[in-house]
């Protein structure tokens, strides 16, 4: 989860595990046969220690975006140990895992985002990060492991799906640059999925799942702006500066707090002044489409007026830089019913926008439509926070599982045999 500026910016078994000991291989014991959501279940609290594990090991060993050189090797080999059709080096460190189900269907998609975020602050883990300045305090290890994790249940209930699951392991989110840069080298080139899902942690409590129909995550777009000509061109400048920030509807310094699904944050950078020349380069946080139109008009067109003779203004707005994340109505409709139906509770919906903060989940979903969930993984019993990027993150393993069961039974409700 990223913010363009400040870089980023989103009744269940205990699982024992000690935080220094290895990832424990695979039990062997069989899935009991029954409904498939049994089946799902039964896997994921056999093999829950495991994944605790490996979470614990890819969070020892965070690596930055564009360097996922491990992370990805270890997607790698658990994809192909489930004997899945991968391809490596996807868009980067990029990996990609399909699994056939045993009758004819269409493709669902799954991403997982793998990269870490610098951080200096203590981690307060006994698992601590091993990298001096490297650290997932985004979360995107429990990402990881949740799509692995995923990966493991579908491949043993595969015999009960009329359809085929990819698995799409992304790098670089932190830098928004990885989805694009996963679709630039053809990651839905050769088969396009009907559908894409993915989740992010964030500061719910544990066991608790939210989602949203429409905008869940506002988009970050860009402007450069040039105030250009003779005279006081600074002063002009501030008028054209002032022009823009008064679009906004939140203060910046409220980046990361909930605000109405309209709202308006807008960031400047300090002026750029060359020969006859004052530039202004910044971004806009919005996620909706109204609000988006107002600003975008304003920027391109109308902060001109009423400046001194001979100084004019050029600008260039670019929509959806980030794309952020807006989710299919009818989709999203199904997928809250099969995660309550698993929970035993309605998912949490969203109705506020964290000001600031975007996802790049959004440019799969200008090519396929799909939802995007918050995962919740704090704990205040414990003084655990799952706020994405706050310095004492810390995430409940019980999200695992959580995230495992939910999106498990949204994939087995669009793929079962009817």
């Amino acid at each position: 989860m990223l913010t363009r500026y400040a870089i980023r910016l989103c009744a269940l078994a205990l699982v024992a595990c000690r935080s220094d000991a290895a990832a424990p291989t695979l039990s062997l014991s069989p899935v009991p046969p029954g409904p498939i959501m049994e089946q799902v279940r039964a896997v994921v609290a056999r093999d829950s220690a495991r994944w605790v594990g490996f979470r614990r090991d890819l969070h020892r060993h965070p690596e930055l975006s564009g360097a996922e050189v491990e992370t990805s090797r270890k997607v790698t080999a658990e994809l192909r140990r489930l004997g899945f059709e991968v391809r490596t080096n996807v868009g980067g460190y990029g990996v990609v895992g399909v699994l056939r189900g045993a009758r004819p269907g269409p493709l669902v998609a799954y991403r997982a985002d793998m990269d870490a975020f610098p951080s200096t602050a203590s981690d307060p883990v006994e698992f601590a990060s091993e990298k001096p300045g490297v650290r997932h305090i985004c979360g995107h290890d429990i990402h990881t492991t949740v799509g692995l994790a995923l990966a493991n249940a579908m491949h043993q209930v595969r015999d009960s799906l009329a359809g085929s699951v990819m698995f799409v392991f992304q790098p670089a989110e932190e830098r928004a640059t990885g989805a694009r840069a996963m679709l630039a080298a053809g990651v839905f080139a050769s088969e396009k999925p009907t559908e894409i899902y993915g989740l992010h942690t964030t500061s719910f409590e544990v066991g608790r799942v939210a989602t949203a129909i429409g905008t869940l995550m506002a988009g970050i777009d860009y402007f450069d702006v040039s105030v250009l000509g003779s005279g006081n061109l600074s002063a002009a400048a501030e008028t054209v500066r002032q022009r823009i920030l008064a679009l906004s509807t939140v203060d910046e310094s409220k980046s990361g707090t909930t605000q109405p699904m309209d709202f308006v944050m807008i960031h400047i950078d300090p002026p750029q002044q060359s020969t006859n020349r004052m530039r202004l380069v910044g971004y806009v946080s919005v996620g909706d489409p109204a609000a988006r139109a107002r600003v975008a008009a304003v920027i391109r067109s109308g902060l001109g007026e009423s400046l001194p003779a001979g100084v004019t203004v050029s600008a260039s707005y670019t929509e959806k830089g980030i794309a952020g994340v807006t989710n299919d109505s009818a989709l999203t409709v199904a997928a809250a019913a099969a995660g309550r139906a698993e929970l035993g509770e309605p998912l949490i919906k969203v109705t506020a926008l964290a000001a600031g903060r975007s996802e790049d989940f959004g440019s799969f979903q200008e090519q396929v439509p799909g939802v995007f969930f918050f995962l919740g993984v704090s704990n205040t019993a414990r003084g655990w926070n799952g706020f994405p990027h706050a310095p004492d993150y810390v995430a409940d393993e019980r999200s695992i599982n959580v995230g495992t069961r939910t999106m498990a039974a949204v994939i087995v409700e669009r793929l079962r045999v009817r």
